[in-house]
């Protein structure tokens, strides 16, 4: 997989859990776990109820074409091939710029829970994303989900539907390795080390990993904290534990946490290539004139996948 960062991972219930990073040796945190811990598994229930899915039309791509960091993961991935991937534009209301998504044929995770999941985010924290891949799960029973922090792309395997705190996670590693790109990951900045030295925990035991997947669990606190009423002090009692963490990322991230505003992509999309020579590709450049003039001529007639709560 081409990457700038090693790919960061977080398995969920009995997953495989994958967290890998070449930014140097990254001992776990000694802080101690607050207690009772943030019940991150109990957070997926509110978070759904709070946020509505954005409703959004979609497109399949013509086959033979893909994003490149579509094929490199395909190619990497255990016995499976780019010539299986499906790829999708979906475009939603508040954007006028679709967003790509691929998915394995055999992947669990579904084209419409992740249009459904992706739509519940933000724009402005959609804004952070540029490619979505789908995969069917390394292991039985297992859930993994990584990003490519440099550029915007996460891959989730297995059905990751019922957890949505899984989305705001890895676009935590998304913010934390851009909140100022040149100087590498904000996690590992004086900024937040001050913030992190105020506090006498750490939210969990996943988050006792490195700085880095601390920064990004308490993504998910403080997003959770401005999206459901009574934040989170209404799921943990002992909050003021981690106070300065959560609290230092909501101002880092700002309005990117709540719902509202508009469409201000971060990263242009990825450049297009063939799945292979048995795809019968044309150029490139024939490609996108394709796929506009299909898209002007569905304007009128679309598919609409509307979500409730």
């Amino acid at each position: 997989m081409r990457s700038v960062l090693s790919p960061r991972g977080w398995a969920a219930l009995a997953a495989i859990c994958l967290s890998l990073q070449n930014t140097g040796v990254h001992a776990l945190l000694e802080k101690p776990i607050m207690d009772p811990a943030v019940p991150f598994d109990h957070m997926d229930t509110n978070l759904y109820d709070h946020l509505k899915s954005t409703p959004a039309t979609y497109e399949a791509w013509e086959y033979g074409w893909l994003p490149a960091r579509c094929q490199a993961v395909a190619e990497s991935w255990e016995n499976k091939s780019p010539y299986d991937m499906e790829v999708y534009n979906v475009l939603y209301e508040d954007c006028d710029t679709p967003w790509v998504m691929c998915r394995h044929k055999d992947a669990p995770l579904t084209l419409e829970k992740m249009i459904d999941n992706f739509g519940r985010l933000p724009v402005r924290l959609r804004n952070l994303v540029r490619v979505q891949l789908a995969f069917p799960a390394r292991g039985e029973g297992s859930l993994l989900a990584y990003a490519f922090s440099d550029l915007g792309d996460i891959v989730f395997t297995g059905d990751m539907y019922p957890y949505i705190r899984f989305w705001f996670h890895e676009i935590g590693h998304i913010r934390d390795r851009n909140v100022n790109a040149s100087a590498g990951d904000y996690s590992a900045s004086d900024a937040w080390l001050t913030e992190y030295d105020k506090d006498d925990y750490i939210c969990d035991a996943y988050a006792q990993n490195n700085h880095a997947e601390n920064f990004a669990q308490e993504v998910v606190v403080a997003a959770y904290d401005k999206i459901v009423p009574g934040g989170i002090a209404s799921l943990v009692p002992n909050y003021e534990d981690i106070y300065n963490q959560f609290v230092n990322v909501q101002e880092v991230m700002g309005d990117e946490l709540c719902p509202g505003g508009t469409c201000n992509r971060l990263f242009e999309d990825d450049h297009i290539v063939c799945m292979g020579p048995d795809a019968g590709c044309v150029t490139e450049r024939d490609h996108i004139a394709a796929r506009d003039a299909r898209l002007k001529e569905r304007e009128e007639e679309v598919r609409i996948c509307e979500f409730g709560h």
